[in-house]
Order: C-alpha cells, then structure tokens, then sequence
C-alpha cells in the first residue's frame, strides 16, 4: 500500500487548499485509479488539514499516481512532488495508524479523525474499491483508533478543530452574536453545538441553502435562529463573530461588501475554518475586524498538545505492536493465497519437520521464541479427532 500525503505539517492552510480535492474531483480521480487498476484499493481522506490518497494493489505506483491527482487538480506534477510526502509498505501503515489515532492531526489526539476515516473508506467501499489488503489495513486501524480514543487520557482535554474554534470565539471578546456560515455542515454542526454548550449566553445564527424543515431535523434550539446563506449579510451587523465552515469555491464574504454592509465599527471576528479559504483577508484591514484561518486554530494547538505528549508515547507503542501483527496478516495472507504448491506440500508434512525447516532460517532468539510458543501452547498441536 502506498500513500500520497498534503497535511498542515508541511504546507499553510493557504498553500494547502490548491490540493484539496472537492467531490467532482474525486470522482474524476477514482474513476481514473479505476480505469488503469481495477483491482486496486482506493481510499481519498480529504479533510481541513489533509488531502491524503491510499492506494493498494501489487502494481502500484507512485509516480503513475502522481501525475493522475496532477492532472485532476490541474497544476504541474512538479509542485505536487514538492509538497506531498511519500509513504510505502510499512511506513504507511504506521502513518494511517498515527493518523487515525489523532497523533498526527493539528489538534492532538482528535477523535474527529475517526469519522473522517471511517467515512473515507466507506466511500471507497460504496465505490467498489477496496481490496482484500485495504479491508484488512483501514478496519485494524479503526479499531485500533476506537480502543485510544475509549482508554487514552488525551481524549479528555480538547481534541478538535471544533473546540478550539469554540474557544477561539468565546475569548475573543468580541460579544456572543455569532453568525456561522454553512452551519449545516458537518463541521459547522459541530461548531455550533460546542459553542452552545460553552457558553449559555451565546445566540447563534446559521446560514445554510437546505431548506428550513431540513434545517431544524439537523439542531432545533431555542438559541438556534436559520437563515437561507443569500441572507449572510442581512446579520453582519448583528454578529460579533462570523465563522464560516463551508466547501465552497468562492468567498462567502467580500472586504468591499462588508465595509459596505456594516454600520458601526464594534469589535469583529473573523474565523475561516474552510479549505480553499472562503472569507476576504481583506477584510482584515477593516476598523476593528479581525481574520483568523486555521493556522490561527493550528497555534491554539501547541499548548494543548504538550500536555498530550507523554500519552502519545503510550499510543506509538500501541501503534508499533499493531503494525507489526498487520505485517504478519498480510504477509501470511499473501503467502497462503499465492503459494498453494507449497502449502498443499506442508499439509503432507509433519511439525517436527517444519520445526527443523525453522531451525536453519531463523536466528537463535526468533526460534526460541517459537519453541516457547509451542510450550506454552499459543499453537494448536493437538489431534483435535481425539
């Protein structure tokens, strides 16, 4: 399995967008994976801080790959290559692990993660591209993500871009008007209930195009008000901070539109949570407002993160051990699958025969770790006729 990976660690929010991959995008770029592999597994995990792409199959290839997300986006291989970083076999399957995990997220130990994975490769599933190899990558690493968040002690001290844009709101100081644009979504839905469990004095007004019976199925709150998007500006003034969370390709708010729009000079906010960004940095040169992205959010990380590193250690441990026995299943799976000449020959063989072959392979500290094994009978060497 590879991995061609875009995260916040080696590229800003800014720089980071040009590789994030809408639907129609993905789309375009599975059906070309499908087309030239149609045997491989393909999972695309595009999130705020990632743009990553798994791809399984024994014909893999990194630089075939490359040039298809190239080609979906636009822009030459050449600024991919200097972007992205590469990961293969075992290298990938730790880092799928450490990602799913929350340890290599900006926030660490989000279990965000979780379901951004998990929906990724449903995806694929639905999709029909997930192999054998990928089914067994992306399912032991979910399971393994759910026993970390369950028992980890980093789960108790925020874990989410969510949160820490709720905290960035309130201690603003600003005020608690807060206007957020594409509330609807599944980060905005998060935002929103963050914020109105921080804080009982928060009045929220979400924007989205759904229509209003949809709307109130999705969060009914008394200090919930919904407005179709076209009506954002019509709330400028009421807000005190406007976050917007939305997947669209143009700017939900324009510097010379809100300096139009606004009637007074009160303290404002800005937050832009989205990938491509979607609020005017101009609008941070207006009196008294303020544009912050998720850089901003990135930094607000660095404390809560130190408290989580001892824990992350724990969780690595954690990690290296279920790479290892992933290694072992994958290699006997291919081993058995492939070489039915030699295990139609093994079944014609006796133990102490294999235990001889064993012998001459490995060395004195693996072998006695398969004779004390045996000994203590984690393998089944007994007539089960009798």
């Amino acid at each position: 399995m590879i991995c061609i990976s875009i995260t916040h660690k080696n590229l800003t929010a800014a720089k980071r967008e040009c590789f994030a991959c809408n639907d129609e995008e993905q789309i375009k770029l599975a059906g070309a994976v499908a087309k030239t592999y149609p045997e491989a597994g393909l999972v695309l995990l595009m999130t705020c801080n990632r743009s990553e792409i798994y791809m399984s199959g024994t014909d893999t290839d990194f630089v075939w790959l490359e040039q298809q997300f190239a080609d979906t986006k636009k822009f030459p291989v050449e600024a991919l290559k200097g972007a992205a970083m590469r990961y293969e076999g075992k290298s990938c399957l730790t880092h799928l692990c450490r990602v799913v995990c929350g340890l290599d997220s900006a926030v660490l130990g989000e279990v965000e993660i979780i379901r951004q994975v998990k929906q990724a490769y449903l995806a694929a599933k639905e999709r029909g591209q997930t192999d054998a190899e990928m089914n067994m990558v992306f399912q032991g690493a979910l399971r393994l993500a759910k026993e970390v968040a369950e028992t980890s002690q980093m789960t108790h001290l925020p874990v989410s871009v969510g949160t820490l844009a709720c905290t960035a709101a309130l201690e603003s100081g600003a005020g608690k008007h807060i206007l957020i644009i594409g509330a609807a979504g599944q980060m905005g839905s998060i935002v929103m209930r963050d914020l109105l469990d921080a804080d009982t004095q928060v009045q929220i007004v979400g924007t989205s195009r759904k229509h209003k019976q949809a709307l109130q199925k999705i969060l009914s709150h008394e200090r919930v008000q919904w407005v179709h998007y076209d009506q954002r500006y019509e709330y400028l003034n009421w807000a005190d901070v406007i976050i917007s969370v939305t997947d669209s390709p143009h700017y939900t708010f324009l510097a010379d539109k809100v300096a139009e729009v606004r009637k007074e000079t009160k303290p404002q906010l800005f937050l832009d949570l989205a990938i491509p960004r979607d609020i005017d940095a101009e609008i941070g040169r207006l009196s008294s407002c303020v544009v912050k992205d998720l850089d901003y959010i990135k930094s607000l990380a660095t404390e809560n993160n130190r408290k989580k590193l001892s824990e992350a250690k724990k969780i690595e441990l954690l990690i290296e051990e279920h790479v290892d026995e992933m290694q072992k299943l994958l290699a006997f799976r291919a081993f058995v699958g492939t070489r039915k000449d030699i295990t139609e020959k093994l079944g014609e063989k006796s133990a102490m025969w294999l235990l001889y072959q064993l012998k001459d392979v490995l060395d004195a500290q693996d072998l006695n770790h398969v004779l004390k094994g045996i000994e203590d009978g984690v393998f089944s060497i007994h007539d089960t006729t009798r």
